[in-house]
């Protein structure tokens, strides 16, 4: 009985072992991006983004071809690989045109988009040098599996394959920003351009990216909550640790804690004088007892940026004049928000935000006159822009657009005053912004970042009694 109860025991751990061993060995396809087989923590099956999925990518493409003249041919390049040197590249940030038609995230492919030829890959091809120092790439079997498309081709067949699909179209569209000799110095595409039948394609993909689908607008809404968390936590290390470069530094470790990619852009931290020049980002200063400190920042989660400004006194409490200015740079943000709704426009919030503005500092004895050029000396900014995959998301589209739902945009009322400004003394070197995302809705608007304080009280009560010791910022998955 021994001997048999021996021999079932044996046969079934190396039954385990022969599992664990398979399961283990199983080959999973590496693409250079995460994918749901390599990464089912992020995605689902039949996803290529977080939460957005292969479908959504090919309606989009399709709503391209719905804009596209008959025989007009659209040509996406991935952005060009940018070095610091020698050999060290920068962090690589994929175009977001050619993110927002293909989904991918690597370098080296161009994308082309036509009524006949459909929707058309020409993929990188890797090196075993190239693995050995860069990793897997997406190459063709990736087009064609994971991006969807109906055909797709290695680099190296591009100028064999590419001149007869041009030369069936009456005019090309490409991304002019990430345009690449590759297919440029193509004699069908030098004709074109010549004949005057190249055009930017940024005035159909811009129009594309306005409106945000529900799966654009969750990640948009997770972005800006990480900003909020990131930013609260860093308005609490600045009592103790007030110098401009910590506080850059602690606002990109909270964001990249919670699950972000990357800062949208190098965050702005000006202390005093330094929250008057709008981008500094020297970030190299400390931070006086007395001053304000101002910080712009926003993250990236999944190929969507949030954008958020908040002003405060790191060593707690703001000086009578401070108060006076930030309570009417907070009032116009607070007017500004409340005009957000289908049918207005950026332009219509900016007069409107100008004229408040201008009333405001002519009250406080700032502005001598109601000028608009004394006024830009120290606001020469827009109320606002778009947002989304950029930034400046949708540049093509201009501030008079009337909005509509599911367009984000930001509201960013400020007063920059230089240390060298001909206005009152108590006034001079101080900086001032409060900005907060928006999103369009069908009977209004929605802050994006309304988790984040903005009343004076409220900062000067997190300041002054928030246990300044050690906290731990919990990895978001």
């Amino acid at each position: 009985m021994k001997i048999v109860l021996g021999r079932l025991l044996q046969r079934t751990s190396i039954r385990q072992a022969i599992g664990r061993r398979a399961y283990s060995t199983k080959k999973i396809v590496d693409i250079g991006q995460p994918s749901p087989a390599s990464h089912p923590q992020l995605l689902k099956e039949g996803e290529i983004t977080p939460g957005i999925t292969s479908e959504e990518y090919t309606l989009r493409r399709n709503k391209l071809l719905e804009v596209l003249p008959e025989k007009g041919l659209a040509i996406f390049a991935a952005a060009p690989v940018k070095m610091m040197t020698d050999v060290v590249p920068y962090t690589y940030r994929q175009d977001a045109d050619y993110l927002y038609i293909t989904g991918c995230h690597k370098p080296g492919g161009v994308a082309v988009l036509g009524h006949e030829c459909g929707f058309c890959m020409f993929m990188p091809e890797a090196t075993s040098h190239d693995v050995i120092w860069q990793g897997q790439i997406a190459g063709v079997s990736a087009a064609l599996e994971v991006f969807k498309a109906d055909r797709a081709y290695p680099m190296s067949k591009l100028r064999q394959i590419l001149p007869d699909i041009m030369k069936g179209s009456s005019e090309l569209f490409h991304n002019v920003k990430t345009a690449v000799p590759t297919y440029i110095e193509l004699d069908a595409f030098q004709k074109a351009a010549y004949s005057g039948k190249v055009k930017d394609v940024s005035v159909f993909t811009h129009e594309l990216r306005l409106i945000k689908s529900p799966a654009e607008l969750k990640l948009m809404r997770e972005s800006a909550s990480i900003a909020c968390q990131a930013l609260l936590q860093t308005m609490f290390h600045s009592k103790i640790h007030p110098y401009e470069g910590r506080l850059s530094a602690t606002v990109e470790y909270e964001c990249k804690m919670k699950g972000a990619q990357r800062m949208a852009f190098n965050p702005v931290v000006g202390g005093g004088p330094n929250a008057s020049v709008i981008h500094y980002s020297r970030n190299d200063q400390k931070i006086k007892n007395g001053d304000l400190v101002l910080m712009d920042v926003g993250c990236e989660l999944h190929g969507y940026v949030s954008d958020i400004t908040r002003t405060w006194p790191p060593y707690g409490s703001f000086s009578s004049t401070q108060e006076e200015l930030y309570d009417l740079i907070l009032q116009t943000n607070k007017d500004c928000v409340e005009l957000c709704k289908p049918g207005a426009s950026i332009r219509e919030i900016h007069n409107f935000s100008v004229e408040m503005l201008i009333k405001g500092l002519n009250e406080i004895g700032i502005l001598k006159d109601s000028r608009s050029s004394s006024y830009h000396q120290l606001n020469p900014t827009s109320i606002g822009h778009y947002l989304g995959m950029d930034v400046h998301d949708c540049s093509i589209v201009g501030y008079d657009r009337p909005l509509k739902p599911g367009v984000v945009i930001t509201i960013e009322p400020g007063i920059y005053i230089p240390l060298s400004s001909n206005g009152p003394e108590r006034c001079r070197g101080i900086g001032i912004r409060i900005e907060d995302e928006v999103l369009i809705t069908d009977t209004g608007y929605e802050v994006l970042t309304g988790s984040m304080p903005k009343e004076v009280k409220h900062i000067e009560s997190l300041l002054n009694n928030f246990p300044h010791g050690k906290y731990n910022a919990e990895p978001q998955q």
